[in-house]
């Protein structure tokens, strides 16, 4: 049986206080599959309006060599196109290998309900860098401060080092609690069995996002 009294932005901010509940609504809501398509688009798109202000701006990768074989001084050009697509297959190959995994631990869920609670996990988690690094390439890309000289910040012992890593611990924690409660509520499997689905299922995601994003 579905339900539809909750609507996506309702659902979307329900997911950070009490996501347990609100995978179990969102899995119940006829419009599930839509809704987990929105998800995945609010980081996809974010990011890609962060690269295009961000090479505008003047920015490449600095610390972390890009693995697609791509001019470093572009790379943020092509990431333009490639955040969507990119989170997409992320969310997809997760997905995936969770649901062929969770055959091993008898559970019971769909691959379109795992991609749907990792949708939401993922959109939820992301915000933690997403909002950090919009900012920043806004505030480069009107000229309020310098893209280079920021970037220096992020790799020395500074303040502004110390925020994006305390942001990225808090994107990876969310990332694997949301992952690891995603996957009880949709495949109703033990709390050991969840937390190594989970656990699995972010490893994924993060490593080939990695391949896209930088």
């Amino acid at each position: 049986m579905t339900v539809s009294n909750n609507h996506f932005w309702s659902l979307y901010f329900k997911t950070i206080i009490r996501p347990s509940r609100t995978f179990n609504l969102i899995l119940k809501n006829e419009h599930r599959l839509k809704y987990g398509f929105f998800a995945f688009l609010i980081p996809a798109i974010g990011y890609s309006v962060f690269y295009y202000l961000a090479y505008n701006a003047g920015g490449a990768p600095s610390t972390f060599k890009p693995w697609l074989a791509l001019p470093i001084e572009e790379y943020f050009r092509y990431d333009i196109f490639l955040s969507i697509p990119g989170i997409l297959i992320s969310l997809v190959i997760a997905a995936g290998m969770v649901q062929l995994l969770s055959h091993f631990f008898k559970g019971s869920g769909t691959f379109e309900e795992t991609f749907i609670v990792f949708s939401f996990g993922s959109a939820i988690a992301t915000c933690a860098t997403l909002l950090h690094d919009l900012t920043d390439a806004f505030l480069s890309y009107i000229h309020v401060i310098d893209m280079h000289e920021f970037e220096i910040a992020l790799n020395t012992p500074t303040f502004w080092r110390s925020l994006w890593w305390t942001l990225a611990f808090f994107y990876l924690a969310g990332l694997m609690i949301l992952f690891i409660k995603g996957v009880k509520s949709v495949h109703n499997t033990s709390s050991s069995a969840s937390v190594v689905l989970g656990v699995t299922g972010m490893i994924a995601y993060q490593i080939i996002l990695l391949i896209f994003i930088r």
